[in-house]
C-alpha cells in the first residue's frame, strides 16, 4: 500500500493507475498492470520485465517510466531512476512539475549539483501555482553549498582501523576514551537463528579493543552484563573509559533486555569496577520517557549527558537534549539545546568533546550536502551556542554521514563508513581532523590513588576547578579496586586539582594551562593519601602569593575553601599552618615572610569561623627544603604553604 502511494505521488494524477492512462494500447496496458502488481508484491525483476514489455508496445507510455523510476529507487539505482524520470518529462515537460521535483531530489542524492541547479530553474518556470516555491529555495541553498564545498575540499584521508577491529560484519558507532587506550564499538553479528523467510537473524553487540603501542588489539565481545540477547548500541564512553552509557530498546511492554523500560528505547549506564562491568541501570523516568531516547554523549565534566530524543517539546522530528547529574546521583530534567542546534528535521548523534565547549552532531535540517551532514557547534561560558559549522566536503558528501568521536587532543577522529570498505559492510576508520574544525586542545592527568601507609588502592573523589572562575570543571572517582583515574585538562586555564577521601588528608596539585602551546604534554601522578594522624602533613599547592608579598592572590580561594571544608568535616583535629621559602635573599627576611604567609591562611580560617584553639601558624623560612635550591624548579617547590595535624 505504501508503494502505491509513493508511485501516485510521482504522477501527475493521484489516481492515474485507476483512471486515464497515457497509452491506448491494450497490450501495453496489460503489461503495465502486471508490472505494477509485481512491484507491489516486491518482485522487482518481474516488474522491470513487464515494464519493458509495455514500452515495446508503446514507448510513449509515461506511467511506465514513472513506475520504472520507482522500481529503480527501491533497487538503489539512482542513475536508472533519473534516466526514466527524464524520459517521462520529455513527453510532457510542462505537466511534469512533480517529476522535476523528484528528479532534483534524486540528483542531489548522488551529488549532481549542476544538473539539479538547471532542473530547479526549469521547475520554477513550470510551477505556475507556486506549489514548489519553498522547496526550490531550499534546493538552491543545498546546490550552492554543495558546489562551493566541492570546490573547496577539506583535507580528509581516512585510514581503515584494520583487521583487529573490522570484519565481514558491520562495525559502527565507535566510542573512545580520552587517552585512546580503550575503544568500544557496535558490531552487527549473526545469532545463529533464521527468520521465517530463511534470512539470517542479526544482533547488535558491543566489542572492545585496547591500544597496544599505537595498535588496537583484536576486538572481543564485551560480554555480560552489557551484551544480551537483544540489541545494544549508540554508546558513549566516559573520558576515563570506566563508565558506559548506551541504548537498549523495549522487547515487550515495560521491559528491555537490561531491565525496566519506559518506552521505545531508553538510555542505560554501567560502571567498570576493576575488570568487571556493573549491571546496567536505567537512567530513570526523568531522562527516559515513553518516547525514543538514544545516542548518549557523556561530557568530560563527569556530570553532563547529551542525547537525542523525539519526545514532545522539541523543535523538530528528533532533537538534541542535555541533562546534568546532581550531587545525589539523580538527573535533572532534560533541557532542549534550542533552535541554534535543533531544526524542524532530525538533529542527532551528539558528541561533546572533552573540552566541554565543542559539540559535534548530525543533521538533515541545517544546510549541507543534501542528506544528513556532520556539524560542529561552539558553546560559550554561559552555555549558549555561538556558531554552527558544517565539517565540509569530503567528510560530508551527498550520502548519509551520521556520527564520529574525537580524541582529547582534537587530532584524531573516528567514524564508520561503507564507501571504501575493505572487510565488508561498515568499517571503522580514523582520520586527522582539519585545523578549522578542531575542538580546543585537551590533555589529561591519569594515575592511581593509594593509601600512603599500606599501599592499598583507594576510591577517592577527584575535582578539577578553574582557578580564575572558581567553578568546577570536572568531577570523577578513582576505581575502588585499582585506584585508577583519568581527568581531562582543557587548555586555556589554570586549574586546582583536588583528591579527597573521608579519613584521609586531601591532596592538591596545580596545572597551569592558561598559555596556549602547539602541543600539550600528558601528566601521570600516583597519588598517596595519608590517613589523618598526628604529624601527617599536606602541601597546599594552590595557595599563591606575589613575590615578596604575603597577600593572598584571588586564585588561592579555591584551595582555602577546600582546607576550610576539611577542618569543618574533621572536628577533632588541630592543625599547624606553615610557610616555607627558598634560600634566595636574607634568611631573617625569608623567615618573617614565611610567617606572614602562614598567618594570612590562619586569618582567613579564623574569619570563616574556625576556632583559634584549633589553629596555629609558623614560618620556617628556607630551613626545611623539599628539593634542591640550585634550580628554579627546585626553588619553586621549596616556596610552599603546608598544614600539619598536631
Amino acid at each position: 500500500m505504501k508503494k502505491i502511494i509513493i508511485i501516485s505521488l510521482l504522477l501527475i494524477s493521484t489516481q492515474v493507475y485507476s483512471q486515464t492512462l497515457s497509452s491506448k494500447n491494450k497490450k501495453a496496458i496489460e503489461y503495465f498492470n502486471k508490472a505494477l502488481n509485481s512491484y507491489n508484491a516486491y518482485k522487482y525483476d518481474k516488474a522491470v520485465y513487464w515494464s519493458e514489455a509495455a514500452l515495446k508496445k508503446d514507448d510513449k507510455f509515461i506511467e511506465v517510466y514513472y513506475l520504472l523510476s520507482d522500481i529503480y529507487g527501491e533497487l538503489k539505482q539512482p542513475i536508472r531512476k533519473i534516466l526514466n524520470l527524464k524520459k517521462a518529462i520529455v513527453l510532457k515537460p510542462e505537466k511534469s512539475t512533480l517529476a522535476y521535483y523528484t528528479l532534483i531530489k534524486t540528483e542531489l542524492s548522488i551529488g549532481k549539483y549542476e544538473d539539479a541547479k538547471r532542473h530547479s530553474i526549469t521547475l520554477a518556470k513550470y510551477d505556475k501555482t507556486n506549489k514548489y516555491t519553498s522547496q526550490i529555495k531550499l534546493f538552491k541553498k543545498i546546490i550552492n553549498f554543495g558546489i562551493k564545498a566541492m570546490q573547496n575540499p577539506v583535507d580528509f584521508k581516512p585510514i581503515n582501523l584494520g583487521k583487529n577491529i573490522n570484519s565481514e560484519y558491520n562495525e559502527y558507532l565507535p566510542a573512545i576514551s580520552a587517552d585512546e587506550q580503550t575503544l568500544i564499538f557496535t558490531r552487527l553479528i549473526e545469532t545463529g537463528k533464521r527468520y521465517y523467510d530463511g534470512s539470517k537473524e542479526m544482533q547488535e553487540d558491543f566489542f572492545i579493543s585496547k591500544n597496544n603501542n599505537n595498535n588496537f588489539t583484536l576486538a572481543k565481545a564485551i560480554g555480560e552484563p552489557l551484551n544480551s540477547n537483544g540489541n545494544e548500541g549508540a554508546q558513549s564512553l566516559s573520558a576515563d573509559g570506566r563508565t558506559l552509557f548506551f541504548t537498549s530498546c523495549e522487547y515487550e511492554r515495560g521491559k528491555s533486555y537490561h531491565g525496566k523500560s519506559y518506552g521505545s528505547c531508553d538510555i542505560f549506564v554501567s560502571h567498570k569496577i576493576g575488570k568487571n562491568w556493573s549491571q546496567p541501570k536505567n537512567l530513570g523516568a526523568t531522562v527516559n520517557s515513553k518516547y525514543w531516547e538514544s545516542q548518549p554523549s557523556f561530557s568530560a565534566d563527569g556530570k553532563t549527558l547529551y542525547f537525542a530524543s523525539d519526545r514532545p517539546g522539541g523543535k523538530g522530528k528528533i532533537d538534541i537534549w542535555k541533562t546534568q547529574l546532581n550531587e545525589d546521583n539523580t538527573w535533572n530534567k532534560p533541557i532542549n539545546l534550542g533552535d541554534s542546534i535543533n531544526t524542524k528535521e532530525q538533529d542527532q548523534s551528539p558528541f561533546i568533546h572533552y573540552d566541554n565547549k565543542t559539540l559535534y552532531f548530525a543533521s538533515n535540517g541545517h544546510i549541507g550536502m543534501g542528506k544528513t551532514d556532520l556539524f560542529m557547534a561552539k558553546i560559550d561560558s554561559s552555555q549558549k551556542i555561538t556558531e554552527v559549522k558544517n565539517l565540509g566536503y569530503p567528510i560530508n558528501t551527498w550520502d548519509e554521514e551520521v556520527g564520529l568521536c574525537i580524541n582529547a587532543s582534537g587530532e584524531n577522529a573516528y567514524f564508520a563508513s561503507s564507501k571504501k570498505s575493505e572487510f565488508g559492510g561498515l568499517d571503522l576508520y580514523t582520520f586527522k581532523l582539519p585545523e578549522k574544525i578542531k575542538p580546543n586542545k585537551v590533555t589529561y592527568v591519569k594515575g592511581f590513588v593509594y593509601d600512603a601507609e599500606n599501599i592499598d588502592k583507594l576510591e577517592a573523589k577527584i575535582k578539577l576547578i578553574n582557578l580564575s572562575s572558581n567553578k568546577e570543571v570536572a568531577q570523577s572517582m578513582s576505581d575502588k579496586e585499582t585506584g585508577e583515574f583519568l581527568v581531562c585538562l582543557p587548555e586555556g586555564n589554570d586549574y586546582a586539582f583536588n583528591v579527597s577521601k573521608k579519613g584521609y588528608l586531601f591532596y592538591s596539585e596545580t596545572f597551569s594551562l592558561s598559555r596556549t602551546s602547539d602541543s600539550l604534554k600528558t601528566y601521570h601522578f600516583d597519588i598517596p593519601l595519608s590517613p589523618i594522624r598526628k604529624g601527617r602533613k599536606t602541601i597546599l599547592k594552590n595557595i599563591f602569593f606575589n613575590t615578596n608579598s604575603y597577600e593572598l592572590q584571588n586564585k588561592s580561594y579555591v584551595e582555602l575553601e577546600k582546607l576550610l571544608q576539611f577542618i569543618q568535616s574533621n572536628k577533632n583535629i588541630k592543625i599547624e599552618i606553615s610557610g616555607h621559602t627558598d634560600n634566595t635573599g636574607n634568611e631573617n627576611h625569608n623567615k618573617q615572610l614565611s610567617l606572614n604567609r602562614a598567618k594570612s591562611v590562619y586569618d582567613y580560617l579564623i574569619e570563616k569561623g574556625i576556632s583559634a584553639s584549633r589553629l596555629s601558624y609558623k614560618g620556617y623560612g628556607s630551613s626545611m627544603p623539599i628539593d634542591k635550591n640550585n634550580t628554579e624548579k627546585g626553588k619553586q617547590k621549596n616556596r610552599r604553604t603546608e598544614f600539619k595535624i598536631i
